[in-house]
């Protein structure tokens, strides 16, 4: 008896212990795409809960785990320009130092650290003074990127109606290139048209070479003659170099295309207007 009275308590300890409650400050994970780069943010949310933050529970002047629990950390897999400054790619935490006028915000290479002890200067990779703002009044302390523009964004921390906004850029066109390089060496034989034809979208429409896009369109038409859109952009670029009538040509073939495919399917086909349009624009009428 003695014996299940004792194993009923283990096992009653260790499903109290196992037992899953409530947070203080819940764990979160924020995912955030800027341009071609994965950002990925771990960290925990504490509450206002009624206290005073700036100045009191978070002291000016002092080192802050800018969250709770254990250190935030921070990945991204290019490098990244924080305030016009290079940090590698890579796995970070981040630290900060609020002041009522500006804070210190610090990557540091540490990951492993819970809150802000053990923390050595020496392994920092970055430290920027960013302007502390007024913020809108949230509960609930923030970190999110925010004015998501191409390869550009502010990482922005928040809480309790104060905070930063620190700028990030990333180089778009290098991993854009890179990948564009990848598609091509990796792809399907049957998938080869279409990533041509991305690669003659991505350099036309951005202006990079309208040359090598026309070059990538036409390798993608030998591939798949009867893409109304793929004749659609090539009239796009031959716009763009100023061969006017050869875009309207690649234009009238493209709706000439769009309509049969959709008079085969009994619809109207859904593009029309907006070749016309284009039309009109590259004929100067």
């Amino acid at each position: 008896m003695k014996k299940v009275l004792l194993s009923f308590l283990a096992l009653a300890t260790f499903q109290l212990s196992a037992q899953e409650l409530p947070a203080p400050s819940p764990s979160s994970t924020l995912n955030q795409k800027v341009g071609l780069t994965e950002f990925t943010v771990k960290y925990s949310r504490p509450g206002v809960k009624g206290r005073k933050i700036y100045g009191d529970l978070v002291p000016f002047g002092s080192l802050w785990r800018t969250g709770a629990n254990k250190a935030t950390a921070i990945s991204f897999d290019t490098p990244v320009k924080f305030a016009g400054k290079e940090v590698p790619a890579g796995d970070y935490s981040i630290f900060t130092i609020p002041n009522e006028d500006t804070w210190t915000f610090i990557l540091n290479k540490n990951t492993e650290l819970w809150g802000t002890d053990g923390y050595e200067e020496s392994e920092d990779v970055l430290r920027l003074s960013v302007e502390a703002e007024k913020m809108e009044m949230i509960e609930t302390f923030t970190i999110d990127f925010q004015d998501i523009m191409k390869g550009e964004a502010n990482l922005v921390i928040s809480w309790a109606g104060f905070g930063i906004k620190v700028p990030v850029k990333v180089d778009v066109q290098k991993k854009a290139m890179m990948n564009i390089k990848e598609a091509l060496a990796n792809s399907k034989e049957e998938d080869l048209w279409r990533v041509n034809r991305n690669a003659a979208a991505y350099y036309s429409r951005n202006d990079i070479d309208q040359k090598k896009a026309l070059a990538f369109i036409n390798t993608s038409l030998e591939m798949k003659k009867d893409s109304w859109y793929s004749h659609f952009m090539k009239g796009e670029i031959l716009n763009k170099l100023g061969q006017k009538k050869e875009a309207l040509e690649s234009a009238e073939m493209a709706m000439e295309m769009g309509m049969s495919e959709a008079q085969k399917e009994g619809k109207e086909f859904a593009y029309g207007d907006m070749i016309k349009k284009a039309m009109k624009e590259w004929s100067g009428k």
